[in-house]
């Protein structure tokens, strides 16, 4: 087993009492022009400790503007009308100080996200603050209330950037966790997560979560169009806001969907009580993370990219519940 060093962050608890996230929380803005990688070194999934208080409590942010628009064709994306039904009630809108990204509960207290959610990345980057959790949020209220985080995780390579620095951020560690102050995923289910090292090209894919532009939580269906080791290319609609969206296999696909690759499931999804079947494997089971839009060449340059869970990845997720 890999000996890891975590990159936690301890924050000030913050007691929330509020039902509605802030008004207009803005963009995360995300690094578009990171670098194509390799097999992500196991080395690289290691991570470093820092420590923070924010600065003041709930942030109010800014108006949202959708900085980032990257859709192919017809923009097919739905509303989510019933956010308290699995898995829309364990997808998260994550505000922060001067942003917002998407997540998804994988324990009763921690959330999963991208990790330029979470800190902005190599080793000029900073860590976000003041970031709030509103599992199921419908783009009017959180119907399960809001927790903030207590302490945020990435990889340590995610934050010191490639060898050849000043260079951007490596996009294979763009993954990370916030735990938070209360168990609210008792109450929302969590996904589970999981990986195949078969090939998953032409596997129909779901995923949803709260662009920055619309109100509320959104869903899309395609299909990967792409895959190297470490990223899902994929034409889902993506904006600003969806950063952190988990990917899953779409349940019922139509019959042109090819057999889906049976996925590895070391960390399954306990449904809340007292519903045994809400987390049907493996379509409440996160293969992917939404990451960015297009950038660089070859299939990232015409696809949006969802980080690819990997077993790594998956090591570090479980440890950091």
């Amino acid at each position: 087993m890999l000996r890891r060093r975590w990159a936690a962050v301890a924050l000030t608890a913050i007691a929330i009492g509020a039902a509605a996230p802030p008004a207009g929380p803005a963009v995360a803005a995300t690094n578009r022009d990171r670098v194509a990688s390799g097999d992500a070194a196991s080395s690289g999934h290691r991570a470093t400790s820092v420590m923070v208080t924010p600065s003041r409590d709930i942030a109010a942010g800014t108006a949202p503007t959708a900085e980032v628009t990257a859709i192919f064709g017809p923009d097919n994306r739905v509303p989510v009308r019933t956010t308290t039904t699995y898995p829309a009630s364990a997808t998260v809108l994550l505000t922060f100080d001067g942003g917002q990204c998407t997540g998804f509960m994988i324990s009763e207290r921690t959330v999963a996200t991208a990790g330029h959610c979470l800190h902005t990345g190599g080793r000029t980057g900073t860590w976000r603050t003041n970031i709030v959790a509103y599992p199921g949020y419908d783009g009017t209220t959180a119907p399960f209330g809001a927790c903030t985080a207590v302490q945020l995780t990435v990889p340590q390579s995610w934050m010191t950037g490639p060898v050849n620095y000043p260079g951007p951020p490596d996009p294979a560690y763009d993954y990370g966790a916030a735990r938070l102050n209360c168990t609210i995923g008792t109450r929302t289910g969590w996904l589970g997560l999981g990986y195949t090292t078969q090939r998953l090209t032409g596997s129909c894919t779901t995923t949803q979560g709260y662009p920055a532009g619309r109100p509320g939580q959104w869903a899309s269906n395609d299909f990967i169009r792409a895959e190297d080791a470490n990223a899902l290319y994929v034409q889902h609609a993506f904006t600003s806001g969806l950063e952190g969206s988990p990917l899953y296999y779409t349940p019922n696909p139509d019959d042109w969907c090819p057999t889906l690759p049976p996925l590895v499931i070391p960390c399954p999804c306990p449904p809340p009580p007292p519903d045994p079947c809400m987390c049907p494997a493996p379509f409440a089971t996160a293969l992917g993370i939404l990451t960015s839009g297009p950038y660089d060449s070859g299939p990232g340059r015409t696809n949006n990219i969802a980080l690819r869970i990997t077993q790594p990845v998956i090591n570090n997720l479980m440890q950091w519940r």
